[in-house]
């Protein structure tokens, strides 16, 4: 049965109206705790309340914005850098045990999933707006969930796509200068030794990867 052309409309809009929004916050076009009226945006955009809505609510799931009882959706706040030191302890702890497991267990399909972001993040630049970063961002973080999903523990993963590390971290990117073909190149040496099954070395080059974009994201605490 044919989807009726109105819900496809809908969820058009709702995706246009959560990239345009998600943007506005990364970019930081917005200041933190600034209200977002429903109905002004819906007069901006030229749409209907409806689209607004699902947007900011996808965008309050993901923690960008907060949504207020009775008072409405307002751009959350950018965590703390120690929330973000807090964020990189936890995963200097997980990420290289993940990459470790995944080397020795090698599902074919992992390995076809990080070989594919490799492959996009290549193609991919790093940049301080949101619309041009974003999908090297996302081939990132494919790459080091699929890390996660290769160690077969359900638990792990849940925990650590909850987080979502790598949406936060974006909120770091228009104020800093990244090299995109350096962080290429470090994800190319994980996945390498993933492949050849080398555990030790997987783990070696998720946690040098790990200090590096530590210092990179986080040598100014001002942020």
């Amino acid at each position: 049965m044919a989807v009726p052309r109105r819900k496809i409309e809908r969820i058009a809009l709702q995706e246009q109206a959560y990239e345009l929004l998600k943007e506005r916050v990364l970019d930081r076009g917005y200041a933190a705790d600034e209200k977002l009226n429903i109905d002004a945006l819906s007069r901006e955009l030229h749409v209907s309340s409806t689209p607004i809505r699902e947007a900011l609510g996808r965008l309050a799931a993901e923690g960008l914005v907060r949504a207020r009882p009775f008072v409405g959706f307002a751009v959350a706040p950018m965590p703390s850098h120690e929330h973000f030191e807090q964020l990189f302890e936890l995963r200097l702890v997980v990420e290289p045990w993940a990459a470790s497991r995944t080397a020795l267990r090698r599902p074919p399909a992992i390995l076809a999933e990080l070989e594919a972001a490799v492959a996009a993040m290549a193609q991919g630049r790093l940049a301080r707006h949101y619309r041009r970063f974003r999908d090297f961002s996302e081939a990132d973080e494919a790459f080091h969930r699929a890390i996660l999903e290769g160690t077969g523990n359900a638990p792990a993963v849940k925990a650590y796509c909850d987080l979502r590390i790598h949406l936060h971290l974006s909120r770091l990117y228009i104020s800093r200068e990244q090299n995109a073909s350096v962080t290429h190149r470090e994800h190319l040496a994980i996945f390498e030794a993933i492949r050849a099954g080398n555990a030790d070395q997987a783990a070696a080059r998720m946690r040098e990867h790990l200090v590096l974009s530590r210092s990179k994201l986080l040598e100014d605490p001002t942020h």
